[in-house]
C-alpha cells in the first residue's frame, strides 16, 4: 500500500509546481472577505521602513504564497507565510537563515536578501533572539521594547507576542480591516515578496523531510548509507527511519526504543528513500483531499494500485483520480450520482455506457483503507486490498437494477442499496466506541467478496424496527423521524433491508437464511393474494414459511389501522409482538390474536382469502417450522411494512386520480 502511495506521490512531484500540493486553505468567516497583509520591509536611502499591504485572498492566493502552515511539533518555526504574527516578527527569519545554511543555500538571493533584513530589521534580546525592532520603524514608542522585557521577566516569547500586538493594532487600524478579516501575514523585501524565490521553495521541502541516514548534512541516527528501501526495494540511497515530518501518513513512531530492532536501531524496523519520502509527503497532502470519503463513523481514503509498467503522467493520475472517485460517490450516494450523471428517468442506457465506458479500468486495483485521525495519530481500522473497479461497477449496477424493480412494485421512494443506505439500516449505539465494527465488517465484507451473515443481519434488522416502533432513538444513530412518519420512514426501511437481503443473494454473499426459493414454493397460497403482493413476494425470493409470517404482518398492519381510526393514540396489537424474538408457539398465538381482533373490528371479511392462505401455509408446516424467533419477528415486520408502504402508495394514488379529475373538469369548463 505505500508503495501505491509513494507512486501518486512521485508522479505528482513531476508537476511544473508539486509545492502546490502542499499549500492549504484559509478559514474564511461567513460573508466576510479575507486578506493576506504583506509587511513590505523597504530600505529607502538608509531608513528602514515597513509598508502594509493588504491582499484579497483568492482560490490562488495560497498557493502564490506558499501557505503550507506551520511547522508542527517542537522544532523551530521557519516558515514566511503563517498565520501568526509572532512568528514573523520573532525567529522564524533567523531559524530560515540557518535551515538554508544547513540546506547548502547559502549563495541563494533568499539567504542574502534575509541576512540583510535581519541585520536592519531586527533587534537582539537577552540571548541572541531577534525581534522585530518596532521602534526603528516608528510603529512604537521609544521604550516599547525594553518595558516589555521588564514587564515579562525578560521572557523573549512574551516580548514577541507583546510586539506582534502591538503591531497587529496599529496596522488593523491603518487597513481599516477587522482581526477576523486578516487570515495570513508574510515577509516582503523591498517590494517583493521574499516566498517568490525559488530557494524558499527548496528549503520547505527541506523542512518537511527527516535526517536521511547515510546523508552527511543531516545523519542524527545509526546505520549505514545504502540501506534497503522497505517501500521501494531500492538500495545504495539515503535512507530514513524517522517519519515524524509527516502528518496523515505517520506510519510508527520511534520515541521508544522498546519498539526497536535490538531495542537501539529503527533503521532495521523500517525505513524510505528520500524520493519515497518525499513521493509519501506529496501524497499525504492530496490523497486526503481528493479521494477521501465519510459514511455515518466511518473514514476511508481510496488508494489506486496501478498495474500497468508504463510510466504515468500527472495529468493521467488527475484523471484516474477523478475517475475512481467519481465511482466511490456512486457507492456512497447512488441517487445523487445518477442525477448528476444524467437525472433519474430512463437512465439504464446511460448508466451501462457510463460504467462501461473504460474497458480498460482495471488497470488499478482500489485499496480502502479505513481510519480514525485524531490529532497527530492515524489509527488504521481496517485496509481491504485490490478491489477490481469491475467489482464495484458490478455491485452498482445490481443496485440500480433491484432499485428500479422496487420502484416498479412499490413506487419511487430512496431505493438504491448504496453504502448510506446500508449504514442507516445498522443501529449503532452512541458512545460504544466498538459499535462501528458492525458497519465496518459489512463494507469489508462487500468491497473483499466476502460472504455476510444472514443471522446477524436480521438481528439488526429487527434491532431497527424494535428502535422505531418504540421511539428509543436517544443514544443511537438511528435519527427520529419528522413527526407523524415513523412507520412510514420504519416501512422503507424494512423495504431496504429485504431488498439488502435480495441484493446479497444476486450477487453471493449471503451466508446462511433459506430465502430464493423456487417458483413451486412460491405457489401454493398465492392464488388467494392480489397481483402486486404475489409479484413482490417473488421478486423478494420468499418461500412458504417467510410468506406465511409476511401475510400476517399484512394482517397486524389491518387490525393496527382499525385501531387507529377506532381512536386509539397507539396500536395496542403491536405490543403483541416481540422484538427479541417470537417461537412457534408465539406465532400460532398472534395468528389466533389476528383472528379475534379482525372480527372484532369488522374487517375479517376484507382479508378473509389473506388470513386463509397465511393459515394453509402455517399449517403446512407446522411439523417442523424452519425459521428462528429472529426471523419470525423480521418477516411478520416486513408483511407490516409491505402494507404501511402499499396504503400509502394507494394514498398518492388516489389523489393523483382526484388532481387529473379536478384538472379535466377545469378543461372542460373553460372549452
Amino acid at each position: 500500500m505505500l508503495e501505491a502511495i509513494a507512486t501518486y506521490g512521485k508522479v505528482l512531484s513531476m508537476e511544473e509546481d508539486p509545492l502546490a500540493i502542499l499549500t492549504m486553505p484559509v478559514r474564511r468567516p461567513r460573508d466576510e472577505t479575507v486578506y493576506l497583509v504583506q509587511l513590505d520591509l523597504r530600505d529607502d536611502a538608509g531608513k528602514p521602513q515597513l509598508a502594509a499591504k493588504p491582499i484579497e485572498i483568492d482560490d490562488d492566493t495560497c498557493t502564490r504564497y506558499r501557505w503550507v502552515g506551520n511547522v508542527v511539533g517542537s522544532r523551530p518555526q521557519t516558515y514566511l507565510t503563517t498565520d501568526r504574527l509572532e512568528y514573523l516578527v520573532g525567529t522564524n527569519v533567523l531559524n530560515l537563515l540557518i535551515q538554508l545554511e544547513e540546506a547548502g543555500l547559502r549563495n541563494s538571493s533568499l539567504y542574502r536578501d534575509l541576512f540583510w533584513v535581519l541585520g536592519s530589521f531586527y533587534r537582539c534580546l537577552t540571548g541572541n533572539i531577534p525581534v522585530l525592532d518596532v521602534e526603528k520603524l516608528n510603529l512604537a514608542e521609544a521604550g516599547f521594547i525594553k518595558e516589555s522585557l521588564k514587564t515579562r521577566n525578560g521572557n523573549a516569547k512574551n516580548v514577541m507576542a507583546d510586539v506582534a500586538a502591538a503591531l497587529k493594532k496599529k496596522l488593523l487600524a491603518d487597513l481599516e480591516l477587522k482581526a477576523s478579516q486578516v487570515a495570513l501575514w508574510t515577509l516582503a523585501y523591498n517590494g517583493r515578496p521574499l516566498v517568490f524565490d525559488q530557494a524558499y521553495d527548496q528549503a520547505i521541502l527541506y523542512s518537511k523531510e527527516p535526517p536521511y541516514l547515510g546523508k552527511k548534512a543531516r545523519d542524527k541516527g545509526s546505520g549505514e548509507a545504502g540501506t534497503v528501501c522497505t517501500i521501494c526495494g531500492a538500495t545504495g540511497r539515503p535512507v530514513t527511519d524517522n517519519f515524524a515530518t509527516l502528518d496523515f501518513l505517520k506510519y510508527y513512531i520511534n520515541d521508544k526504543l522498546g519498539f526497536a530492532s535490538g531495542l537501539n536501531d529503527f533503521s532495521r524496523n523500517f525505513t524510505a528513500c528520500s524520493e519515497c519520502y518525499r513521493g509519501l509527503l506529496l501524497a499525504e497532502k492530496y490523497l486526503p483531499q481528493k479521494m477521501s470519503f465519510r459514511v455515518g463513523p466511518l473514514r476511508f481514503m481510496v488508494l489506486p494500485s496501478f498495474l500497468t509498467e508504463v510510466p504515468l503522467q500527472s495529468a493521467d493520475l488527475r484523471f484516474w483520480s477523478e475517475h475512481f472517485r467519481d465511482r466511490v460517490d456512486g457507492m456512497l450516494d447512488m441517487a445523487a450520482w445518477l442525477q448528476k450523471i444524467g437525472g433519474t428517468g430512463g437512465l439504464e442506457a446511460d448508466l451501462a455506457g457510463y460504467l462501461d465506458e473504460l474497458p480498460e479500468e482495471n488497470m488499478a486495483l482500489l485499496n480502502f483503507l479505513f481510519y480514525q485521525k485524531s490529532q497527530s495519530e492515524l489509527r488504521i481500522h481496517a485496509l481491504v486490498r485490490d478491489v477490481a473497479p469491475s467489482w464495484i461497477s458490478h455491485l452498482m449496477k445490481e443496485a440500480h437494477r433491484l432499485a428500479n424493480r422496487a420502484a416498479e412494485l412499490l413506487g419511487r421512494d430512496r431505493w438504491h442499496l448504496d453504502l448510506t443506505a446500508i449504514y442507516r439500516l445498522i443501529p449503532l449505539r452512541s458512545g460504544q466506541r466498538e459499535e462501528y465494527k458492525k458497519l465496518l465488517h459489512i463494507y469489508q465484507s462487500l468491497l473483499a467478496r466476502r460472504p455476510i451473515s444472514y443471522g446477524t443481519l436480521i438481528g439488526e434488522f429487527i434491532a431497527l424496527a424494535a428502535i422505531y416502533l418504540t421511539g428509543n432513538f436517544t443514544g443511537t444513530s438511528v435519527p427520529p423521524p419528522e413527526k407523524g412518519y415513523e412507520e412510514l420512514n420504519l416501512a422503507r426501511r424494512l423495504i431496504q433491508a429485504n431488498l439488502f437481503l435480495t441484493f446479497l443473494q444476486r450477487v453471493k454473499l449471503l451466508k446462511g437464511g433459506s430465502l430464493m426459493s423456487t417458483a413451486a414454493d412460491t405457489m401454493r397460497g398465492h392464488e388467494y393474494l392480489k397481483e402486486e403482493m404475489q409479484r413482490y413476494l417473488q421478486e423478494m425470493g420468499y418461500g412458504e414459511p417467510h410468506t406465511a409470517l409476511f401475510l400476517l404482518g399484512y394482517l397486524l398492519h389491518q387490525v393496527g389501522r382499525s385501531q387507529r381510526l377506532s381512536g386509539y393514540e397507539h396500536k395496542p396489537v403491536l405490543d403483541k409482538v416481540n422484538y427479541s424474538g417470537m417461537n412457534w408457539p408465539r406465532v400460532i398465538r398472534l395468528s389466533n390474536l389476528l383472528v379475534d381482533q379482525l372480527r372484532q373490528h369488522r374487517i375479517f371479511s376484507y382479508n378473509e382469502r389473506i388470513y386463509a392462505a397465511a393459515k394453509e401455509l402455517l399449517d403446512t408446516h407446522a411439523a417442523n417450522w424452519p425459521l428462528s424467533p429472529e426471523e419470525n419477528v423480521f418477516y411478520i415486520l416486513s408483511g407490516y411494512a409491505w402494507a404501511t408502504r402499499a396504503a400509502y402508495q394507494a394514498g398518492i394514488e388516489k389523489q393523483s386520480a382526484v388532481a387529473a379529475a379536478e384538472e379535466g373538469t377545469d378543461i372542460e369548463e373553460a372549452e
